[in-house]
């Protein structure tokens, strides 16, 4: 009887803390194209989705792709890392946004090795990433492509509309063929946002990169370095500012093939400066309204343009 009573004890026990165990989240997780949101996302039993490991992901923890597969759309607040370098991991919708990012002031992401798809701006898949709130987000080694939206707004590849301070890192990334920017930079109230942008291309949306000080008292500053804004069928580069401050920095940056203009400045408070960079093939090379200024280095590429003209620039060293 002492025996019996106390495996009685022994199996509540058991019972009353194998939920806890259960639901427990983990610092890593993995996903599969064969797995099941109803596993615990573990190595051997990985989830199907984003959206599925993201709940059972520990805060700062990591999601990896075991397999190639479509993981689906997902909205992150808090620091996480997913990370799928080794594999195709896509991120393919319709009609929505692909990743939302809306952490804390302090969460950093991280979202490398990604392909997203919003299957042509026709569908009408507003962003690939949007970012509105969190300190740093890291997108790395992905591909994003097909973003559309008819609200002038949405539509972008990357778009940091941000209600905290918040830096974005874009490193060998690929954003193409979406309906507005591939990377749009627009914080709003008096929040401020700054984006490094190195080894990554913007082709075939209507503007390449933005810095936009429109909804913001705050600020944008955006360096590019080592990049190509490409056949884009509005400007390759763009700095418009009313309320804020819109500056962008360019190093050995291409813009090249685009509709209207190598570079646009517009605002008083809106500033590009680059140099050892080439401006070819475009429309106009550059133009620089509203109290707009442009700051050349001395050293850059300006010519094959449809007009060459460059309006009156600061001359740096």
């Amino acid at each position: 009887m002492r025996l019996l009573f106390a495996f009685a004890i022994a199996l509540a026990g058991f019972c009353l803390f194998a939920p806890t165990a259960a639901n427990a989240q983990a610092t890593r997780t993995w996903v599969s194209g064969l797995g099941d949101d109803a596993n615990p996302c573990s190595r051997t039993a990985p989830c199907k989705t984003f959206a599925g490991a993201y709940s059972r992901t520990a805060v700062a923890g990591e999601i990896n792709c075991i397999d190639a597969g479509g993981y689906g759309a997902v909205t992150i607040s808090k620091s996480l890392a997913i990370k799928c370098d080794n594999t195709e991991a896509g991120v393919l919708v319709s009609g929505t946004n692909a990743i939302v990012i809306n952490g804390a002031a302090g969460d950093v992401v991280w979202l490398s090795g990604l392909d997203f798809e919003g299957l042509g701006p026709a569908a009408l898949s507003l962003n690939g990433i949007k970012i509105t709130g969190g300190a740093a987000v890291h997108v790395v080694n992905c591909v994003i492509r097909g973003f559309g939206s008819n609200n002038g707004t949405d539509g972008n590849g990357i778009f940091v509309n941000n209600g905290t301070f918040t830096k974005l890192y874009v490193v060998n990334t690929q954003i193409s063929d979406n309906a507005n920017v591939g990377i749009e930079v627009k914080p709003t109230l008096s929040n401020f946002a700054t984006a490094e942008i190195k080894d990554s291309s913007a082709v075939n949306n209507l503007t390449g990169f933005r810095a936009n000080a429109t909804t913001t008292t705050g600020g944008v500053n955006i360096d590019i370095v080592d990049s190509v804004s490409y056949g884009n069928s509005g400007a390759g580069i763009n700095a418009t500012s009313t309320t804020g401050a819109a500056q962008i920095m360019m190093n050995r940056v291409t813009t090249s093939h685009n509709g209207t203009f190598g570079i646009r400045v517009d605002g008083g408070s809106a500033a590009v400066r680059f140099g050892y960079s080439s401006i070819t093939g475009n429309g106009t090379a550059t133009s620089a309204i509203n109290g707009g200024v442009l700051g050349s280095y001395n050293n850059n590429e300006i010519n094959g343009n449809t007009i060459d003209t460059v309006p009156p620039t600061i001359l740096l060293h």
